[in-house]
């Protein structure tokens, strides 16, 4: 589960707090699709990782100076595990919600837009299939289950494909990314659902918003069975990035658009 910390953080000269078509295709090719499928578990059992780089700064709207990541990490290393547990949310030289930050499992913070490092694990049409392959390859599971207790880890796009189990921040950016490499406008969305800690995926196709539940295990037909942005009940965002950009709402008033005026860039990161 994701959970967001606006904790406090001090820093000079400043660190503060932290086509979906409308008829999508059936399983016409089931066959084909259980074969990539097949490969793909292989592939998730066998294949050595990649160290991809995630190392970068963040330019922030407004600001002169670009925010490091040696110098959230060195604000990181100041705080208890437990403080640094969580995702942060970062002010930069008074501009509120900059950017944001996690720990991967290389026990480093990083910018939450490294975390989609570029990467599709094959080629497809179907703009449905990145979807199908997380529900029957991924398990769903608690970050504090799977890593000693800690609340709160990241993996890559990568990482989260060959990792066996994920929870929901590790589901999004896989998928987020997959459909990025397909062509899609695909972002990473943070917030609640239902009150808990989230993250899921909208894709913008089309000039339409869809939300997509990253971490659904039903065996989705079609993108028909995919809920428009504006439908989507339950859903409270916070923050969305993509590879390059953070945004954050104007207000915090609930939406279901992730475009518009009510939203804004506030930071472009860049990989080096």
């Amino acid at each position: 589960m994701l959970l967001l910390a606006l904790s406090l953080a001090l820093m000079a000269p400043e660190i503060l707090r932290n086509t979906l078509h409308g008829t999508a295709a059936k399983f016409a090719q089931e066959a084909s699709l259980n074969a990539k499928i097949r490969i793909s578990s292989a592939n998730t059992d066998t294949k050595p990782l990649k160290q991809d780089r995630q190392h970068g700064v963040v330019r922030v709207t407004g600001s002169s100076q670009s925010l490091s990541e040696e110098a959230i990490q060195g604000v990181v290393a100041k705080r208890t595990l437990e403080e640094s547990a969580h995702v942060s949310v970062w002010n930069w030289q008074g501009i509120e919600a900059a950017t944001a930050s996690a720990r991967g499992l290389d026990q480093l913070h990083h910018f939450a837009s490294s975390y989609l490092v570029g990467f599709k694990p094959f080629e497809t049409r179907q703009l449905w299939v990145p979807l199908y392959i997380l529900a029957m390859n991924k398990e769903y599971q608690y970050d504090h289950l799977q890593y000693a207790g800690l609340s709160d880890i990241w993996q890559t796009s990568r990482q989260a494909y060959y990792q066996k189990r994920g929870d929901c921040e590790d589901h999004a950016i896989l998928l987020a990314d997959w459909l990025i490499e397909l062509g899609v406008d695909a972002r990473v969305a943070l917030g609640t659902h239902k009150g808990q800690g989230h993250a899921w995926v909208v894709a913008i196709v089309d000039n339409q918003e869809y939300l997509l539940e990253a971490t659904s295990k039903r065996r989705q037909a079609s993108w028909q069975a995919m809920p428009l942005a504006a439908l989507a009940e339950g859903y409270k965002v916070e923050f969305q990035f993509n590879r390059h950009f953070f945004w954050a709402k104007r207000r915090p008033v609930p939406t279901r658009k992730y475009r518009g005026s009510h939203w804004i860039k506030k930071s472009q990161f860049i990989r080096s």
